[in-house]
């Protein structure tokens, strides 16, 4: 999947590659949830069916970062949202930056920018809105493209046992640690990916080796707890346990993700690992002692192992 940032560097590839037209949705996409899912099938299926080019339109900042001043945290790395989007068969990304000058852009302006590429049909989900001020909304689409003889549709709500899925849902669900819920919305584990930096081998001292994770500032952690996870490493694919929180035996009051693989004792600082967030087992409390602790870990790591027992008779 290729992917551009301007509308100037789509513009030179559409003509260079005599692209006789394109399908393309437009969203933020954080999640890339079942509701964005169907979005894309529907994109997929339009492109097939006409020999168009399917292009997905997103920004590489949320667009309430701009438009309500506040960030919210993030089911997804831009790398992640654009390699779902390549797993769903979509040609091209479009990734805009979100500027004040597009913010106030009039909706139907924005909308020739996108006809100017060669659309041909506008894909979009129920909620959609652009434009200043918001003005632009699904009605406005639809109008738009009777107007220009182009292919409208509004793709309707996706519910997973009878509420709408969304990714301001799927947020709140992790973070009340509702974990089976919100990976049923996105339609897979939850994940976290990032590189392996040195601790502080406390872990490793009480016998219980741990992995901290690096992960970005405005990455959404789910509710603080002890999680049975899936560990994809390199090529291999490991089971253990995911400390989510502050670790308040020892006082630390930063936010931290620990891994500890079942079975594992190998040296992996620097490396990238891929956290799946399949059970949540408990919530993370304080221990009187370190020895208390262990006892607790213990547990875990046997609840954890039965799991892993039901979870692989599953597959």
């Amino acid at each position: 999947m290729k992917r551009w940032t301007s509308f100037a560097m789509i513009q030179n590839e559409i003509a260079k590659n005599f692209i006789s037209g394109l399908v393309l949705t437009i969203g933020n996409f954080d999640g890339v949830h079942l509701g964005h899912q169907k979005i894309l099938e529907r994109v997929k299926k339009i492109s097939m069916e006409n020999g168009w080019y399917s292009l997905v339109v997103s920004f590489k900042e949320h667009t309430s970062v701009l438009l309500r001043r506040q960030s919210p945290l993030m089911l997804l790395s831009l790398d992640e949202r654009c390699n779902y989007f390549e797993s769903a068969g979509m040609d091209g990304c479009l990734l805009l930056e979100f500027t004040p000058e597009l913010a106030q852009l009039p909706a139907e302006s924005f909308l020739e920018k996108l006809v100017s590429l060669g659309t041909k049909a506008l894909v979009v989900g129920h909620d959609f809105t652009f434009g200043a001020g918001g003005a632009g909304n699904t009605d406005f689409v639809l109008n738009y493209a009777y107007k220009n003889a182009l292919y409208g549709e509004v793709i309707p709500p996706v519910k997973y046992h009878g509420k709408t899925v969304c990714s301001s849902r799927i947020r709140s669900l992790l973070t009340a640690g509702k974990l089976s819920e919100a990976n049923g919305m996105l339609n897979r584990p939850f994940r976290l990916a990032g590189k392996v930096e040195p601790g502080n081998h406390r872990g490793k001292v009480l016998g219980f080796p741990t992995a901290n994770l690096a992960f970005p500032s405005n990455r959404l952690l789910p509710k603080f707890g002890v999680y049975f996870v899936r560990v994809f490493l390199e090529d291999n694919e490991y089971y253990g346990l995911a400390n989510v929180g502050l670790k308040p035996t020892f006082n630390h009051n930063t936010p931290l993700v620990e891994v500890h693989l079942f079975d594992f004792s190998q040296e992996i600082y620097g490396c990238i690992l891929v956290v799946d967030f399949l059970k949540f087992l408990r919530e993370e409390r304080k221990f009187v002692s370190p020895n208390e602790l262990v006892a607790q870990m213990v547990k875990d790591k046997k609840i954890g192992k039965q799991y892993l027992s039901s979870w692989l008779q599953q597959a």
